[in-house]
């Protein structure tokens, strides 16, 4: 709800601030006071070109700011959100021109673009007037508009929820495929790459064994020299005793002597346990010297070998030691590619579920539209004789859109038309020339849409400029009734010239034009009660206001307040 407008040095308006109440209020006035100079102002908060005929003679600058009070679960509060703007149950919009047309905007004193001012400022208010029509007009809002209506929410978002699916599964199913043609490029390379390591007959650790062996021939000559002279060592030459033989020796004559005397014992055993030693020294020797017999080892095959595997561990950008890690990784993607047309056969399926789900839920919707539409247009029909539309008719379309057009709101396309007489044909309504008909036809819609619906998520400032205008008293007598009763749940301002469209308002605004210093200014008032007849007088009686004319006045009160 729009609380507070301030104007400061608009056209005519030197510093004005208005505080507004719910419901219905009237704004009246004499010709020329400057009520259009109101609607000029909110307009601006609109997002409305700036120009400079609208700063006050004599100023640099003119101003407007308008605050809202609003429910926290407002569309404009969750907008604000979406766009990082802490807002709470209080949204000021700030329009600021300049004489060099420039212009600026602000949300709760932050600085914002027009274009954004332009889309949360229409989440709160609607303009019908004669130079002004913000609201209904946006076709691509027709199908909310009736969805919120019918109460079509717990629907909507099934068909959300199966349409996301729908979508994220026909992602799923994209990539899927698209691997699927990448695989089979790739299968028959990673086909020869694995052939070509099952070909290698991998080993584990087999580099290291390679790499030991080749050590072991490159060193055989200088080892076998050393083997040799130890043998030499340990043998001597054929003319010569062997270590063995010298112990054996000393061990006999040292057992003759063991009887004589014992203290011999020791050396006896000490000569015993090199014997044994020595024996096992043969051993090794022996065993050292049959492990370089190199028959087996073949150094050109140990250096072909290694040459192979390191092209291929190159050839795959890895180490040797890894090569049985890439046949594994070949043979799982291998097996992951011959799984691929099964899982996307699942897909498919899947899909196939989903895109029936979303079908069918939307032909649900679909239908309920349908239903809803016929008593939307029933009720605005009805308005219409009112309004002094006899011959204007009005109907809600629903057509079905092509499939690639289908989304989250189902598979509808909703959109307003008019025939304004007869056999003239059906138009869309943004088609309608504007004026005094275009917004006796808004308010029809308005009163049909929005009388009984408190919902505190679509709830709009709706502003009505001279929705009466060439209309007899009848026909603005039902005008102000209907205003009445759009008032109840809504927040409605209407300029008007009628006096039975302006005794019907829970609050009666004037707008006055005066002159003081040789400069016009504009004011406006809230009246009492006693200010509100003496206006409706005026209305009545034209340029002077008579005794008879307040009577009319009284008269029209009572019988408005006795018909409640």
């Amino acid at each position: 709800m729009l609380v507070y407008l301030s104007v400061e040095d608009i056209v005519l308006i030197e510093k004005l601030e208005l505080k507004l109440k719910d419901g219905f209020t009237a704004l009246t006035g004499e010709t020329g006071a400057g009520k259009s100079i109101l609607i000029d102002a909110v307009s601006l908060i609109l997002g409305k070109r700036s120009e400079r005929r609208f700063i006050r003679k004599g100023k640099d600058k003119g101003t407007v700011i308008a605050l809202f009070h609003l429910n926290k679960n407002h569309k404009a509060i969750e907008y604000a959100l979406n766009n990082g703007f802490d807002v709470k149950d209080e949204l000021i919009l700030r329009r600021q021109i300049l004489k060099n047309g420039r212009s600026f905007c602000y949300l709760n004193d932050q600085i914002i673009t027009l274009n954004f001012m332009k889309e949360i400022a229409n989440l709160l208010i609607e303009i019908h007037g004669q130079n002004e029509q913000i609201g209904l007009l946006d076709i691509s809002s027709h199908r909310s508009i009736l969805d919120r209506w019918a109460d079509l929410k717990d629907n909507l978002s099934k068909v959300d929820k199966i349409y996301n699916d729908l979508k994220q599964s026909k992602i799923v199913l994209e990539e899927a495929k698209n691997k699927f043609s990448e695989s089979e490029l790739k299968k028959q390379s990673y086909k020869e790459d694995l052939q070509e390591l099952k070909n290698l007959k991998l080993v584990p650790n087999e580099i290291e064994d390679l790499i030991a062996k080749r050590k072991l021939i490159m060193s055989s000559e200088k080892i076998g020299g050393i083997l040799k002279n130890i043998s030499f060592y340990l043998y001597g030459d054929e003319n010569s005793k062997t270590i063995y033989e010298k112990l054996s020796s000393s061990r006999a004559e040292l057992a003759s002597i063991v009887d004589v005397n014992s203290k011999f014992t020791g050396l006896l055993k000490a000569i015993d346990q090199t014997i044994i030693e020595y024996k096992e020294i043969e051993i090794e020797l022996e065993n050292s010297m049959s492990s370089m017999e190199l028959n087996d080892l073949d150094i050109d095959f140990i250096e072909s070998r290694l040459f192979n595997l390191k092209k291929i561990a190159t050839k795959h950008n890895t180490e040797i030691d890894n090569l049985l890690g890439i046949k594994d990784s070949l043979n799982k993607k291998l097996l992951d590619m011959e799984n691929f047309e099964e899982n996307i056969n699942k897909i498919e399926e899947q899909n196939k579920i989903n895109s029936k789900l979303f079908i069918d839920e939307s032909n649900i919707l679909s239908e309920l539209r349908i239903t809803a539409s016929k008593k939307l247009t029933k009720s605005v029909n009805f308005e219409l004789p009112f309004l002094k539309l006899d011959n204007a008719k009005f109907v809600v379309q629903i057509n079905k859109l092509d499939e690639e057009k289908w989304n989250n709101r189902g598979i509808d396309n909703v959109f307003f038309e008019v025939e304004t007489n007869k056999g003239s044909g059906f138009y869309s309504i943004d088609k309608i020339a504007s004026g005094g008909e275009l917004s006796r036809l808004m308010l029809a819609l308005k009163v049909s849409l929005f009388s009984d619906n408190d919902s505190s998520e679509i709830k709009k400032t709706i502003i009505f400029d001279e929705v009466d205008a060439g209309v007899g008293g009848a026909v603005a007598d039902a005008i102000g009734e209907r205003l009445e009763k759009l008032g109840k749940n809504n927040q409605v301002l209407v300029v008007t010239h009628h006096p039975q469209v302006a005794a019907r308002s829970n609050t009666h605004l004037k707008v006055i034009k005066f002159t003081k210093n040789n400069l016009t200014r504009t004011n406006v008032s809230d009246l009492s009660y006693d200010d509100k007849l003496e206006e409706l007088a005026r209305m009545l009686s034209g340029a002077k206001t008579t005794n008879a004319a307040r009577k009319a006045a009284e008269s029209l009160l009572m019988e408005i307040s006795d018909n409640k």
